[in-house]
Parts: structure tokens; sequence; C-alpha cells
């Protein structure tokens, strides 16, 4: 069989391909590169006569003198276990990278080799028992390899790589593959979180809803301000949410929080006439929530989140929550930001999803990012993580000897 190598490949044809190719990433779209402004872009692809069998949407960094890195987020687009298609695609990505003055193209497949459930983890102290979700990773990792892929390492920390190599997800099927319905999907939870969703905020005044106008981008990056002043972190401007949005219209959706002050100081005073043991709380959380409604308003925004609905028609279907914020001033009391994520879950169901990705951990699940996704029963996967094909090994090295010194650089400051 001959294949053909194109780049420069129409962005309509090619997002047809990777929305019918079984369980891609949106970072695989022609829609990621638009919103990734920084980089440069390319779309290229294998053909067999006129149709397209395999294809990467490559992000291109330029670094110095003219060279440059390629990235392909989440790629390739191709079926890894048809070693004889990998092997063509990769030799003659190659010889485009050489032609392009790239020194390297670094991937990081979302390929995954461990998963289990956080609960198992914690009662066998670590030890994660392998199961299925990518099948085949290790004979994948192994043809990766063979043909010239070099592996960046099996490091822990959320920040080591591009993409973090641990992921938390919540399945929305049950072990036969059916589809869960909403109470089995809040049953799943340990009961200290499952108490505080449904009747329990709906009956304090807490209220969500989902939009996917941009326009509403300014609620949410008003949230991540205050999540960025708590934690002492930069996260991303209002111009980029946007930009998500407008690029991926039918993907990208905004989901809010917000609480009706007067509908929770009603059933204040209606709580505090039943039950006497609880006339004091009361009367603090009635005062706590006028100051509230005097500072933010009746109808305060509590939490905001953004998620990434699946850009593929078959395989897995996973939602990726990007990013999300919460106002601790609003009555964090309330839990508020378990019913958020309960909500969000929920739209997802409703959408025939397979899975939610929360998104990247720390690999010990001791950082507070582990702790507070761990409260809805998630399964952790351990990602294959980085592979560099080093096209100049001598500009590589150079660029490499640059960043472990900008890195101490930093470090000492």
């Amino acid at each position: 069989m001959r294949y053909e190598f194109k780049s420069g490949i129409n962005k309509a044809e090619y997002d047809s391909f990777v929305k019918n190719f079984p369980s891609t990433s949106f970072m695989q779209t022609s829609s990621w590169a638009d919103v990734k402004t920084a980089w440069e872009h390319d779309l290229v692809g294998m053909y067999d006569k006129d149709k397209i069998v395999c294809a990467a949407m490559i992000l291109k960094r330029n670094l110095f003198l003219g060279k440059k890195l390629f990235y392909i987020p989440r790629g390739f687009v191709i079926d890894y276990m048809n070693k004889n298609l990998l092997e063509m695609f990769i030799l003659e990505l190659k010889k485009y990278a050489k032609k392009n003055g790239a020194i390297d193209i670094k991937i990081d497949p979302f390929i995954c080799f461990n998963e289990d459930n956080i609960q198992n983890i914690k009662k066998n102290k670590g030890i994660e028992i392998r199961k299925s979700f990518t099948k085949g990773a290790e004979e994948i990792t192994s043809n990766l390899k063979s043909l010239g892929f070099i592996h960046g390492g099996f490091k822990k920390e959320v920040n080591a790589y591009i993409q973090p190599r641990y992921t938390m997800v919540i399945s929305l099927k049950d072990i036969n593959g059916n589809a869960l319905d909403k109470e089995e999907l809040r049953r799943s939870f340990p009961k200290n979180t499952r108490n505080y969703i449904g009747s329990y905020q709906e009956e304090r005044g807490v209220e969500f809803s989902f939009s996917t106008d941009p326009k509403d981008v300014r609620d949410l990056v008003s949230v991540l301000r205050c999540t960025e002043e708590r934690q002492h972190i930069a996260l991303r401007s209002e111009n980029y949410f946007k930009k998500v949005m407008e690029c991926f219209p039918d993907n990208a959706v905004l989901f809010f929080a917000r609480v009706d002050i007067d509908k929770y100081i009603s059933f204040l005073k209606k709580d505090m006439k039943e039950h006497e043991n609880k006339k004091e709380f009361c009367k603090k959380q009635i005062m706590e929530a006028e100051n509230i409604k005097k500072e933010f308003g009746p109808k305060p925004l509590a939490g905001a989140t953004i998620v990434m609905m699946p850009s593929c028609e078959s395989g897995i279907k996973t939602a990726s929550f990007l990013y999300a914020g919460t106002n601790t001033k609003i009555l964090p009391s309330l839990k508020i930001t378990n019913g958020l994520m309960f909500y969000r879950l929920c739209y997802c169901l409703e959408r025939g999803c397979d899975y939610c990705d929360l998104g990247g951990v720390d690999g010990s699940l001791e950082d507070h990012l582990s702790t507070f996704k761990s409260k809805f029963n998630p399964n952790v996967l351990e990602l294959v993580g980085e592979y560099d094909l080093v096209i100049n090994k001598f500009y590589y090295a150079l660029f490499n000897l640059g960043m472990k010194i900008l890195k101490f650089i930093r470090a000492r400051r």
C-alpha cells in the first residue's frame, strides 16, 4: 500500500476526519490551533488515494537561528497499533520537520496504561491496578520507541511536562458500559459529598446555569480572579477565554453557580423557628448573608467553570473540565462547588459523554487539587507522558541546556 503525505490540509477536510476518528482530543482540532495564537501551526496527514488515514495538528514554536520546536498536543490522530502506517507517517513527518527547521517533534498522546479508582488506590496504599482505558498501551509505547521516540520519564509532578501525566476522571457509565442515571451518579459519591447536592442546595437558594455566549466569559474571569488572589497564581486572560468560546461554539460551555440571598435568608428564618437548637447558627448565617447581599448584590456569583465537550463522535467521548474558580466569600458553608460539579456532570451525562476529565493532578495524589477532586470518587489515569523525536541533535542539546539555565535562574530569584 502506497501512502501520500500532505501538509496544509484544508480545515474542513481535516476536522471531518478528526471528528469521525475514535476518542480524539479537542487539542487535535484546527480550532485549538486557532486558540494557540502564540504558535504557528500546520495540518498534516497521510492519504490512501484520496482518503485521509491519519493526521496531526502541529504547533510550531520559533526558537533561535530559524529553528523550531514542533509540538503535537495529545496526538497523533492515528491507529497506533497499525505499525506500518505509523512507521510511514513518522518517516514522512521527519522529512517535513527537517525541511521546516524543526529540531524536535514532541508528542504527549492520551494513552493510559494505569487506571484505578481513587478508593482502591488508597486501600492499596498507592498500588495502582492496571485497567483497559487504552487497549494495547504497552505495544503502542513499544512501537513509538522502536521508531526513534525518546520517553521523557515518569515524573509525577503536575507541572513536570506540558500536559499533566496524571489526571482524574469520572466515569458516567457502569461496569457493563451502560449510562448511569443522575441518582446513580450522585450515589457513587461519598456520603459527605452527596449530602450537599440536590435538595440541600436548592432549598437554600443555590442556582446553577450554563451558557455558550462568549459575552459571559467576563463572569467566569471575575471568579477566576478570586482564585488567583487566594492561591497567588496567574490564570488566563478574558481575551483567551473569549477566543476559546468563539473557536469552539459547539463545544465550549460555561457553568455558573449563584445564590439567591433572599431565598437563603427565608430558609434560615424558617429553619430557626422549627429547630430551637439552630437559633444561634441561623442568626449568624442571616447576618453573613445580609452582608454578602450588600457587597455583592442579591444573587452573587459563587463559582464558575469552563468545560470542553467531546470533539469526536465515536470511541471514548470525554468532556474536559478546563478552568474553575470560586469566590470563597460567598457562603462557603453551603459547599457550592459540590453542586456545581454535579450540575456539570449531569450536563455531560445527558449529552452522551463516557468520561469527564477533571484535569491534571500530582502523581502523589496529595496536592490540594487531588484532595478536592477525590470527593467525587474519580478514577486516576496515569498517562504515558511525553515523547521526543529528535531531528537535530546539536540544536536540541543546545535548546535543553538553555532551558536548564533559565530554570536555574528563575529558581534563584
